[in-house]
């Protein structure tokens, strides 16, 4: 949970001060253009995302936006990324450093360069996901200027260029949420600009709905919140299965719905929904770990095979090890698992160890015994 906390409160210092027009935000040619690249990248159709994203490169040479949907197509194309793929992540960071770059050379002389502004704070909000997703908080702390002036400034923004809400959304709704939930950061956050949680909930739908550049990304933090802070399943499966619908070929979004439905216990569907997973797998090792775990609950939660359920979850566990930290919140269900089940043999030892792993290792604490 502690890296959704960096990750709301980074993006949030690095709004830009800028209020102008731009080459991009008024072209709509190029931004139907963009949304059919971005719409084929987390389809998983990266040949045809790139294609797309060469031609608007050609369009706008120089521009920010360019090197950032390399570098995001990088980071999709190799999901879930981690350290153990040191080409992928080192182009990864080559990618959104040029495009932080090309936004702040500019701005040094342009406070109104309102796309400069954004995809600098995007650039830069998606180099310190990667490193809280992988644990390396130090560095995402080193990365930080810390400039509570900005955030001030962000609130200013939004109505000149919508896109901005993704990340106001996310303030509001986390400075209120986040130290609810865990006590113990209040005394970092006292000084902070106060938030709103349903203000936030409402421009994250704004984004969800009519969002460019961060829709997709709306749809999710929107899906993970209700799973989480909000411990309203119904409602996250209703954007689990939005994000399944538009990209049916992500793993990722695949996987999401899927657990979401065995949250909810629907476990026709969820039937329905494993050949397809099973599909995935062939070419992908995260859908084949998430297989072995799905089909451990299965057996534990359907079929109530506890050994063979016991033995699923610790092929899943070992097969993790390769995209370890970054599939922590996916291994709990498997430790969550093994825990019902030393329970129900009695063996309460290994039941709350068990437990503590899965509590330690998920982002969904409210849900996690399903």
């Amino acid at each position: 949970m502690k890296k959704l906390f960096f990750f709301f409160l980074i993006t949030s210092v690095y709004f830009s001060v800028a209020t102008g027009q731009d080459r991009l935000i008024r072209n709509e040619e190029l931004l139907t253009k963009i949304k059919s690249g971005l719409d084929c990248m987390y389809n998983y159709e990266f040949e045809k995302a790139d294609s797309l994203f060469q031609i608007i490169e050609k369009e706008i040479p120089g521009h920010p936006i360019v090197p950032f949907l390399e570098g995001l197509s990088i980071y999709w194309q190799n999901a879930p990324l981690n350290p153990n793929d040191v080409a992928a992540v080192n182009l990864f960071f080559k990618k959104m450093k040029r495009s932080t770059e090309l936004s702040d050379k500019v701005l040094e002389n342009r406070f109104d360069y309102i796309e400069g502004g954004f995809f600098s704070l995007v650039a830069h909000a998606m180099q310190m996901m990667y490193y809280a997703d992988n644990d390396q908080i130090i560095k995402v702390l080193k990365h930080v200027p810390y400039s509570y002036r900005r955030i001030v400034k962000a609130f200013d923004l939004h109505e000149d260029f919508e896109e901005y809400k993704f990340f106001t959304g996310l303030y509001n709704y986390y400075i209120e949420a986040y130290p609810e939930a865990h006590p113990g950061y209040k005394p970092f956050l006292l000084l902070l600009h106060d938030g709103s949680r349903s203000e936030g909930l409402r421009q994250l739908e704004w984004i969800a709905q009519n969002g460019v550049f961060l829709k997709t990304e709306g749809l999710f933090f929107l899906h993970h919140i209700y799973l989480s802070y909000e411990c309203n399943p119904q409602m996250a499966l209703k954007y689990a299965r939005q994000l399944h619908e538009l990209y049916p070929n992500n793993t990722f979004y695949l996987v999401h719905y899927i657990f979401n439905l065995f949250v909810v216990e629907d476990f026709s569907l969820t039937d329905k929904l494993m050949p397809i997973l099973e599909q995935h797998g062939d070419q992908n090792d995260f859908a084949k770990m998430m297989k072995l775990i799905f089909d451990g609950m299965i057996e534990e939660l359907v079929n109530q095979r506890y050994e063979s359920a016991k033995n699923l979850y610790q092929k899943g566990i070992v097969m993790a090890v390769k995209f370890n930290p970054r599939v922590d919140t996916y291994l709990s269900l498997a430790y969550a698992g093994l825990s019902r089940i030393y329970k129900i043999e009695g063996i309460d030892k290994l039941a709350k160890k068990n437990k503590r792993i899965a509590l330690r290792k998920t982002d969904y604490p409210c849900i996690l015994d399903i």
